[in-house]
């Protein structure tokens, strides 16, 4: 739906949803003031949008992004779902 291509080898992406811990590490290492959060109307339709909103590893809550590759590999994503909308925000200004 968001005509998402790979820039060299031309292949369809797969998009997935919105990650807050990886967000909330980026905001950590690059002390970023705001984000820019498009194509937002290619979700519309979908009865349901899904946020990670933490990472367990072995049944533990995690407090931050692993820095170990083993147990990023092994994590459990914990979701928070929120409705969907239906409808059509391609032109919506509410959020400038």
């Amino acid at each position: 739906m968001g005509h998402e291509y790979g820039a060299t080898t031309g292949r369809p992406r797969k998009c997935g949803w919105l990650d807050l811990v990886v967000i909330k590490y980026t905001h950590m290492l690059n002390d970023l003031t705001s984000i820019n959060l498009t194509k937002l109307d290619v979700l519309t339709g979908i009865p349901y949008i899904k946020i990670a909103v933490a990472y367990k590893y072995k049944g533990q809550l995690l407090e931050s992004m692993p820095s170990d590759l083993n147990v990023l590999s092994d994590i459990e994503i914990v979701y928070q779902t929120m409705e969907g909308w239906t409808e059509d925000i391609t032109h919506c200004t509410h959020f400038q």
